[in-house]
């Protein structure tokens, strides 16, 4: 038996779970967990939110609330997702329990007494506008490696380098706007450089990791590793446990990575067993695998190893199989982008074992994959359904309809080779799981499921039962037989639907004795009625918001050379810039609009207007007189995506101005902004604010 530690990453409690998460770091490391587990091995399951940093805070400044509110709500709406989803860890924690609180506490200690934290200046961005400094992910720009023009200030998400804010080109503080100033503040740094050899040589012995993971990590060890800064201005976080560091903080990117450490402590304090994690961290036979998406990969295989060096007498990173993107209409699912789905979304409209099962065919495990709602219903109608769900209903009611009695059943050679056959191709399937080869080891499974169907096909037991009822009973045990082991293979992937096949087969024990007899030749099926396992799935309007509505900032207006009712307007959406064509010269002067924020509908396909290029539409209230700019609070920052209701942008990437005028936006009688989705009707909101007219308008006032 192999003692396995299975850490998934942290997810940020700031907002709620999309596609894109599951598919990158959770589903697979669910099916690998529970796979390894009916194999007999010891495997401990964990993860946690990642509750301090800047994406709480940011969200929280977006609100007006407390970075404590904003961590409750989605910690406790992650676990609901989770839960729903059919993905138990062993413990799901949060960086701000008190255990995780005194061990990182604790643990970043020890690397100070050891040698590894030492003491610097740094330049910082300063806001004079917001009066402070600025951490990292408050100030973005352009990459200075890929020209990514919404890099953050501690990583690029396109070319996952890590990043200083003073290395991006264009700086601009995220709340302001402005442009920082950089000033010199005191800080420890962690001193990456000492570990370069050792990581290397580390590094180097990795055979088993997959080619992008490896190849991505020499790459920046190769480019020498430098200090890093370990504490920040801020004061939401862990405090510096360093004298001379009050009013500091643990930096999150070193502190967040020992919460692996800490919930594992955290479970054994549970548990009552004071030594549980102690067998998963400090005995070297055990394996410890990190679930992530790339954008990950720098801290599970440099500086998360760098810290387990530096404390010392722990289990390094035995595997990181880290996945590529999962991808919506050819763009990364992105919950501030709104592009592609939360997982909520998509379970009200499809079971969530049909969503795991397309998501497995789909993983990113070598490359980027792409979502699609269409694909998925075809998959599971075709794939999961009619070929295994299809198979099961065909064998179980010929057995009841025909009151066949399997003790009666005579077995030919066929049926036994068959039957070796399949629990060999077992030993195949399992090899590719503990390879983490999840979706390889799926596709076993289906042609399996396709070779089973060609047997029953062959047998012919409509035939055999008027003519040789033994035979046929010989037939259906063996074909009963071949779906026990289907079913055990499939069970990692879509759990509570296997349980309903092996109920509905008359298999009366648990998942693990279906695994444990699945070589045995006396299984005992009684079916007693021929239950249809799954229903087809037609999937509706999961989100049928195609309108990308964000905020954005007038910067420079210019008359239209050719055209005297236009303006053109130069607009920030916050990480980029667009052109405007507007019919505002009737109603408004230049230095009326210049600066305001408005709503543009950012995906309209582009247009051209005597000569000049249009690249959306901004939207407004016509009263029949006078026209009147949607806008919002000053809180609100240029780039911030307007819901539909509940809904954010589906990812569609462009509508026609006929489907804009297809979702009647008008003005209600409370002075907001009413959008219809088909048969559904939802406020246009910023967060939770109501997009209003800049001045009162009547209710019914079309918005265009």
């Amino acid at each position: 038996m192999q003692r396995i530690l299975v850490n998934c990453a942290l997810p940020y409690a700031n907002s709620s779970l999309h596609l894109g998460h599951i598919a990158g770091s959770y589903l697979g490391a669910d099916i690998f967990v529970r796979a390894l587990r009916l194999m007999g091995e010891d495997v401990l399951f964990v993860c946690g939110n990642d509750e301090y940093g800047t994406p709480i805070t940011i969200q929280a400044d977006k609100e007006h609330v407390s970075p404590a509110e904003i961590a409750d709500r989605y910690h406790s709406e992650h676990e609901k997702t989770f839960g729903k989803m059919q993905i138990t860890f062993d413990i799901f924690s949060r960086t701000t329990s008190p255990v995780h609180r005194k061990s990182a506490s604790d643990l970043f200690l020890r690397l100070y007494n050891n040698g590894f934290l030492s003491e610097n200046t740094m330049i910082s961005p300063y806001c004079p506008t917001c009066g402070r400094f600025l951490p990292d992910r408050y100030v973005e720009g352009t990459c200075p490696y890929c020209g990514n023009t919404n890099a953050r200030g501690d990583q690029c998400d396109v070319c996952g380098r890590i990043l200083d804010p003073q290395d991006l080109k264009d700086p601009r503080c995220i709340i302001s706007g402005d442009t920082p100033e950089f000033r010199e503040t005191k800080h420890l740094f962690f001193r990456l450089d000492k570990f370069q050899d050792r990581l290397e040589s580390w590094i180097n012995s990795k055979t088993n990791w997959k080619p992008h993971v490896l190849e991505f990590t020499k790459g920046l060890i190769s480019g020498g590793l430098k200090p890093r800064p370990a504490t920040r201005d801020m004061n939401w976080g862990i405090p510096v446990p360093v004298e001379g560091y009050e009013g500091k903080v643990i930096y999150v990117w070193i502190e967040a990575l020992m919460g692996y450490l800490s919930f594992a402590k955290e479970l054994s304090v549970k548990r009552g067993d004071p030594d549980l994690w102690k067998r998963y961290w400090e005995k070297p036979e055990t394996r410890s695998y990190y679930f992530l998406g790339k954008d990950n990969i720098t801290f599970h295989t440099i500086i998360w190893p760098a810290i387990v060096m530096g404390l010392g007498d722990l289990n390094l990173p035995y595997d990181v199989p880290a996945n590529e993107y999962l991808e919506f209409n050819g763009e990364k699912f992105s919950k501030s982008r709104g592009i592609g789905f939360t997982v909520e979304s998509m379970l009200s409209a499809v079971d969530s074992n049909y969503l795991r099962y397309y998501i497995a065919t789909i993983l990113p495990e070598n490359g980027d994959s792409n979502f699609d709602i269409d694909e998925m219903q075809e998959k599971v109608n075709s794939e999961f359904i009619s070929k295994y769900g299809n198979l099961l209903h065909r064998v179980v009611s010929f057995v009841v309809s025909n009151k066949i009695d399997l003790l009666t059943r005579k077995m030919d050679p066929s049926d036994q080779d068959i039957i070796s056959r399949y629990f060999q191709s077992y030993g195949e399937y399992s090899a590719m799981i503990k390879n983490v080869e999840i979706k390889k080891a799926l596709k076993i499974w289906l042609d399996l499921v396709q070779e089973a169907n060609a047997y029953v096909n062959r047998s012919e037991p409509w035939k055999l039962v008027k003519t040789d009822i033994s035979a046929c009973a010989g037939k259906l045990y063996t074909s009963l037989k071949l779906l026990q082991i289907l079913t055990v293979m499939i069970y990692p992937y879509t759990p509570e639907a296997s349980l309903r096949c092996l109920r509905i087969m008359g298999f009366e024990g648990t998942i693990e004795q279906a695994y444990s007899t699945m070589s045995h030749e006396s299984v005992s099926f009684r079916p007693a009625v021929a239950e249809i396992p799954f229903q087809r799935v037609e999937i509706k309007n999961v989100n049928p918001n195609s309108l990308d509505l964000t905020v954005g900032k007038i910067e420079k207006v210019e008359n239209h050379p050719d055209a005297d009712k236009l303006y053109i307007l130069q607009v920030s959406l916050g990480d980029r810039k667009i052109q405007l064509a507007a019919g505002l010269r009737k109603y408004y002067s230049i230095d009326q609009i210049l600066g305001k924020k408005i709503i543009v509908v950012a995906n309209l396909k582009k247009a051209r207007f005597r000569g000049m290029e249009s690249e959306g539409m901004l939207l407004a209230a016509d009263d029949g007189t006078s026209t009147h700019f949607l806008t919002v609070s000053d809180s609100v920052q240029p780039g911030t995506k307007i819901k539909i209701g509940p809904y954010t942008f589906n990812g569609t990437k462009v509508v026609t101005i006929d489907e804009l005028a297809s979702y009647k936006l008008l003005v209600t009688e409370k002075g907001e902004v009413s959008a219809t989705l088909g048969s559904t009707e939802g406020i246009l909101l910023a967060g939770n604010e109501p997009v209003r007219p800049e001045s009162p308008v009547g209710a019914g006032a079309r918005v265009r």
